[in-house]
């Protein structure tokens, strides 16, 4: 009933928005738009700095520099190192707080090539990395178990460390 690609206001405060949007999952954003916009009225007295951080790029490792990765290169989260910092995000309707969206990195493994009729002195490079995968999921796991009130606040899943994407030369 209205043109998604423009944005309208509605109401006798034009307190309504409506418009496509940019992006998925936008009741986090709304709800820190609207906690920015609540202090700045109100101006409470703090103990800390309140900055809203809202980035682009969280699901794209191919191109870096922007969102989060660009941020820090350019020492504009710095003030945030100290805490306390509240990450909030949603995904569907489950709450995504604390997580830092994720992190593009590499592990590689060089194997050995040996002829198919000695394939003992052959070293999968695959199974290196495997072995390599799960020390590391171990630390994490253990480093960053999963919070006593997940089931209660119905987190779907907890911080995880898992690789999304594999390739192997043949």
């Amino acid at each position: 009933d209205f043109d998604p690609f423009s944005l309208t206001f509605e109401g006798d405060d034009k307190e309504k928005l409506r418009g496509r949007g940019t992006t998925d999952c936008l009741g986090h954003v709304a709800l820190v738009t609207q906690l920015m916009r609540r202090l700045g009225e109100v101006k409470p007295p703090l103990k800390h700095s309140v900055i809203a951080v809202f980035i682009a790029n969280e699901e794209n490792s191919s191109v870096t520099g922007i969102g989060v990765d660009g941020l820090v290169k350019d020492g504009l989260l710095d003030k945030l190192k100290t805490g306390p910092l509240f990450w909030i995000d949603t995904a569907d309707k489950q709450p995504c707080i604390g997580t830092g969206g994720m992190i593009p990195w590499h592990l590689k493994a060089t194997g050995k090539l040996f002829h198919s009729g000695l394939a003992h002195k052959a070293i999968n490079s695959m199974e290196l990395n495997m072995d390599a995968l799960k020390e590391i999921q171990t630390r994490f796991y253990n480093d960053f178990p999963a919070h006593e009130k997940e089931k209660l606040y119905k987190f779907a899943t907890p911080s995880t460390m898992k690789p999304t994407k594999w390739s192997y030369p043949g």
